[in-house]
């Protein structure tokens, strides 16, 4: 029975050409777009661990009393390892940089690796594609076990993928490591988009670091390490954190120097990405959303069109019940033709979703950190694309094959007017036609929002020097400098590239704007009144020396940059900028004010200078507090050179490079970049696709309209065609019938019009709050309606032409 429907339904379809492509190319434009948004949100957010379970791991934060999460020590993780009973594991990880070098003799490369827990393979149910993973004693002594596994790309990078890489060594930081295992293709670590090459056990921390009695292990204010673990079976996220609260408390009570308000959170691995990442989280709820309304004018569309071909099959319709066929058997048969009209969308859909999935991979982001963001049209985003095919089966078959059925036997068999009751009918059709058009003005004024708001960002500029600035950042304890001498080796780089020629200045910073940041820092202003429960602030912040400033083209609104005499023997000075500034000194002078540094108990530091606002991150980031302090007095082992060139900054690559060879030639060198090319990339270049996707978006929507509505027309142009040859025969002109079908179709795009504009008035508020951009001008909204207009009036034009060239005796004699 259902092998004849089908049978049945692929003849129908082949019959109706035209009907079948339109219709299986609106939904393959729906289904594509949604299979598209959902690889890409995949890839950010809701791609699960590569590891045994992984629904079981959820992530492990310290938080303080006023709720801000942190990191854990490890003294205090493993005090929750040791205790925990509603845990079958925790691990403990840390991303760090490496100097990286396969020989002895070889010059030092920075490589990102973890440096982990030696349960964390077996926690994760994650087993070596070769080797062995860490032994239980190989993560209980200070230094002992030099022992690495190394990630699966970089075994096949570095070796070859050759097998006698295990028992090799290699060295990390000056010390030999001895290669055990490599770990799976799959297994790329404990973060959804991070591929690193290096595994290495926490207890290695000491001899690894510049200074062997810098205590991460021992201390347990040194919060630097990331925690997850797997609950057991059956234990929910609330008793496992309960338990984990309580001994916190304990903590509390028997180190109140260091545990003072310390406690934890416990969140499962979509909260904590959406937590670490709310752009990101923000961005794809908006573009998931989107598609999700393209596919919905999509299904209307589909829905339509079948809706208008129910007039052209009322009397087979009629027929075949008035022969005997049920009703719910001509159902099954219309659901049939509307299954195979979604499988044919689903197919086409995977087309548009290559090509959008391979659009999306333009995507880059400027780190040193070996970030992998690959969008794939692999099974998960498949059966998506499945589920969204069945789902617009449901959508846009329902009512038509229910409304189909629904004839009046009576009126069909003898009446040529088939649709006598199409009065009662159209209704559905129009509002069908008004969503539509209302969609597609939402997104297309989404994106005219979007654009119109990167575009004065851009003109607005970062707020800093863009071209002629090269980067080269440098860890020199990487290669075992102690800190007084990495300080002396940046003083001397920066120094040197002062003087090279091609150089017009040159300054050290610990952070490069645009690029993801992790510095920031804690005040407490004097005689600012917190809120109740609240008693400090933390903000970014940048570590940089007295030539930062004019290097960047940073612009010092008020007092003074760093002077040389900002030394470490001096009072502590900062430069805050004009937000900070304005918040906790309103209609004051901030130069020579105040704050305790790091908590009520900190040092104090004296405002010294008032910075102009500018970029920090995002271009499209609201303006926020930042916090400059000099290099002296907050040294730090990892800084980047930044230099002011006269003329091409990459040209400038070379000789620098072969300043720092002159100093130390073993220093690694990385991240070496034009600040151009790190702007274009972060402000211009990924603002700029997602304006495109969301304009695609768009413009399908629109696409979908235009057919949608001249669906319609015609429908009722066909519907109305003896109507139209009555008019004409009794004296109406064809200019009169023009205007009355017309009339329809700008009624319905006009509705359309309003409606999409009060959703859009709603949704740029919601685009500004949460991503940051959108600019809701009037024009916006004037320019978008009047193209819509034009555009939905021509898709009108062409049937109401057509019916007003009806010749009247034809259409006296239409059927």
């Amino acid at each position: 029975m259902l092998f004849q429907d089908i049978r049945f339904a692929v003849r129908v379809l082949l019959k109706n050409r035209a009907f079948t492509l339109v219709a299986v190319l609106s939904l393959a434009v729906g289904i594509g777009a949604n299979s598209a948004m959902f690889s890409f949100a995949d890839a950010l957010l809701l791609r699960p661990l590569p590891v045994l379970h992984p629904s079981e791991i959820v992530t492990v934060q310290g938080k303080t009393s006023k709720d801000r999460p942190g990191n854990l020590s490890y003294p205090d993780y493993v005090d929750y390892r040791d205790r925990t009973k509603t845990f079958d594991s925790l691990v403990a990880y840390s991303v760090v940089p490496f100097g990286f070098a396969a020989r002895p003799d070889a010059l030092p490369q920075v490589k990102y690796g973890l440096m982990v827990s030696g349960n964390l393979f077996q926690a994760m149910g994650v087993e070596p594609a070769l080797g062995r993973s860490f032994r239980p004693d190989e993560d209980q002594v200070l230094g002992r076990d030099a022992v690495v596994v190394l990630g699966h790309d970089f075994w096949m990078q570095q070796f070859g993928g050759d097998p006698a890489a295990i028992g090799k060594s290699v060295r990390l930081n000056g010390v030999d490591f001895t290669v055990i295992g490599v770990a799976p293709k799959d297994f790329t670590g404990m973060d959804q988009y991070l591929r690193l090459p290096l595994f290495v056990p926490l207890h290695m921390a000491p001899r690894l670091a510049a200074d062997p009695k810098h205590g991460i292990l021992e201390t347990r204010d040194n919060r630097d390490l990331l925690v997850k673990g797997r609950l057991k079976p059956g234990v929910t996220i609330a008793r496992a954190q309960a338990e984990l609260q309580g001994i916190a408390r304990g903590l509390e009570q028997s180190y109140p120097g260091t545990n003072r308000d310390q406690s934890v959170a416990i969140h499962t691995e979509f909260q904590a990405r959406v937590a670490q990442s709310p752009y990101d989280a923000a961005l794809i709820a908006m573009l998931l959303t989107l598609s999700a309304l393209v596919l919905l004018v999509a299904c209307a569309n589909v829905a339509n069109l079948l809706l208008s071909r129910a007039r052209a099959r009322s009397r087979e319709i009629a027929i075949r019940l008035a022969i005997g066929a049920g009703r719910m058997r001509l159902v099954r048969q219309l659901l049939t033709e509307s299954l195979l009209i979604g499988v044919g969308g689903g197919l086409a859909g995977i087309a548009v979703a290559y090509a959008g999935i391979s659009f999306l991979n333009q995507l880059q982001i400027p780190t040193e950190l070996p970030i992998s963001l690959t969008f794939k049209l692999d099974m998960r985003t498949l059966l998506f694309g499945m589920a969204g095919s069945v789902v617009s089966v449901l959508l846009f078959g329902l009512i038509p094959a229910f409304q189909t059925t629904r004839t009046d036997l009576v009126r069909s068999l003898k009446s040529a007017d088939a649709d006598s009751l199409g009065k009662q009918r159209i209704w559905g059709r129009n509002l069908l036609v008004v969503g539509q058009v209302a969609v597609s003005l939402v997104l297309l004024i989404m994106t005219s929002m979007m654009y119109r708001g990167f575009i004065r960002l851009l003109h607005a500029g970062a707020g800093f020097r863009t071209d002629h600035l090269l980067v080269m950042s440098f860890d020199p304890t990487l290669v075992k400098f102690t800190e007084a001498q990495a300080q002396q080796f940046f003083k001397q780089v920066v120094d040197r590239a002062a003087l090279t020629p091609g150089v017009k200045s040159a300054a050290l910073t610990s952070v490069i704007p645009m690029m993801p940041m992790t510095d920031g820092k804690t005040i407490v202003p004097e005689g600012y009144q917190f809120p109740k429960g609240k008693g400090s602030v933390s903000m970014l912040s940048d570590t940089v020396d007295e030539h930062y400033f004019d290097t960047m083209g940073i612009a010092i609104v008020r007092g003074r940059r760093f002077f040389t005499s900002d030394s470490a023997t001096a009072p502590k000075v900062a430069i805050v900028n004009q937000v900070l500034a304005g918040k906790y000194w309103p209609n004051q002078d901030p130069i020579g004010k105040r704050f305790h540094l790091d908590n009520a108990q900190g040092p104090w530091v004296q405002i010294v200078g008032v910075a102009k606002t500018a970029k920090y991150i995002f271009i499209s980031e609201p303006p926020m507090e930042f916090l400059y302090l000099p290099l002296a007095q907050d040294p730090k082992t990892r800084m980047t050179l930044i230099a002011q060139s006269l003329g091409d900054a990459q040209g400038l690559a070379a000789p620098l490079r072969e300043v720092v060879r002159g100093i130390d030639a073993n220093q690694p060198i990385y991240d070496v970049r034009t600040m151009e090319d790190i702007y274009q990339t972060r402000a211009v270049k990924t603002p700029n696709l997602i304006v495109e996707t969301v304009g695609g978006m768009g413009m399908m929507g629109l696409l979908l309209a235009m057919v949608g509505l001249y669906g319609l027309v015609a429908y009722s142009v066909s519907r109305r065609t003896r109507e139209f040859g009555i008019r004409m025969a009794i004296g109406a002109e064809s200019g009169q019938v023009l205007r009355m079908v017309m009339r329809q179709g700008l009624v319905l795009s006009l509705a359309g019009i309003a409606i999409g504009l009060v959703i859009s008035m709603g949704a740029g508020r919601v685009l500004k709050a949460s991503l940051g951009s959108g600019d809701s001008d009037p024009a916006s909204f004037v320019v978008v309606s009047v193209v819509l207009l034009a555009v939905t009036t021509l898709a009108a034009y062409v049937p109401a032409l057509r019916a007003s060239r009806v010749a009247p005796i034809k259409a006296l004699r239409w059927e």
